[in-house]
């Protein structure tokens, strides 16, 4: 027989265990983290104190004092929770639920919940970091895309913009052994994107991995990790994507790396301008024809009037 490994402690298990031996203040804190998982899971210390009546420092301690290495570590035990219980179906029933009733009404509610978070996204960035993401991306020798559980096409359309305004880019989002071939030429003249939402997938940690032995500067574009990686990375992009428990939304990930790849053609005009005026020329000589008259080309033939008879 094998001995089966025993079983992590959940967090009310752990507030139960050793709610005699907190202080008022941690308990206070302890109780709110058990009464609500999700916006533990979430939220910064700092949010978290607020909610609590409390401070920052305060929430650390009871996480420490609950058993946990920190709040990193019982954000991490929380979302891996969380994570079994919120299946794709889970997520997207939540969403529907909170839309209302009617095409009319979901779409009204999907453009101001993307507003607010776009806004919201707006106040917490960091320019700072932002700039060093641009900065990095743009003297690359190649940029490295990696996006994994559907975000894969968000990888390969920003490498696509970025090889159009004179970048080497690419998207390395093939998951299993095939990442290998992907990764194998990685050098420290490169830069590499991870994206990652509230989980760190197989090939993700794979990927971080490597570039730390190999010098590879990281930027990760997250809502929820750059706590817990900021060590393994040299430029965190923090930004909500979705609300807990929702339906993922894409649409943060895309607009902040649409904006890098802006910035980073704004910083190079001249090489960008060039490059996107020979990539129209190719496409001119492809379909025989200028890319002014493809709108022509394209426009549907007007019907002839029949003509009266006399």
């Amino acid at each position: 027989m094998t001995v089966a490994d025993p079983k992590t402690p959940t967090l009310q298990e752990r507030v139960a265990a050793r709610i005699g031996t907190l202080t008022a203040t941690e308990r206070r804190v302890a109780e709110y983290l058990s009464a609500h998982p999700q916006e533990a899971a979430f939220s910064s210390a700092e949010e978290l104190g607020r909610a609590t009546g409390t401070s920052d420092a305060s929430v650390v301690r009871t996480a420490k004092a609950l058993g946990f290495d920190g709040l990193p570590g019982l954000k991490r035990s929380l979302q891996g929770h969380l994570q079994s219980l919120l299946t794709p179906a889970n997520r997207l029933s939540n969403s529907i639920e909170s839309v209302g009733n009617g095409p009319e009404a979901v779409l009204s509610a999907t453009l101001r919940d993307h507003i607010e978070r776009l806004a919201q996204a707006e106040r917490t960035l960091d320019t700072d970091e932002f700039r060093r993401a641009v900065e990095l991306v743009g003297a690359a020798r190649e940029t490295i895309i990696c996006g994994f559980a559907g975000l894969e096409g968000v990888s390969e359309y920003i490498a696509t913009h970025l090889v159009r305004i004179g970048h080497r880019a690419r998207s390395a989002s093939d998951t299993g052994y095939r990442l290998a071939d992907r990764l194998l030429l990685i050098g420290p003249e490169d830069v590499v994107v991870v994206l990652a939402h509230n989980r760190l997938v197989r090939e993700s940690r794979v990927i971080l991995d490597l570039c730390t032995e190999a010098g590879v500067p990281v930027i990760l574009l997250t809502d929820t990790l750059g706590e817990a990686l900021r060590d393994e990375v040299a430029v965190v992009l923090s930004a909500p994507m979705s609300r807990p428990g929702t339906f993922t939304s894409q649409a943060t990930v895309l607009i902040l790396l649409e904006a890098v790849t802006i910035a980073v053609a704004a910083a190079d005009r001249e090489r960008s301008l060039d490059t996107t005026g020979r990539m129209n020329q190719l496409r001119e000589e492809l379909t025989g024809y200028s890319r002014l008259d493809e709108g022509y080309a394209t426009l549907p033939r007007a019907k002839r009037k029949p003509e009266r008879r006399k």
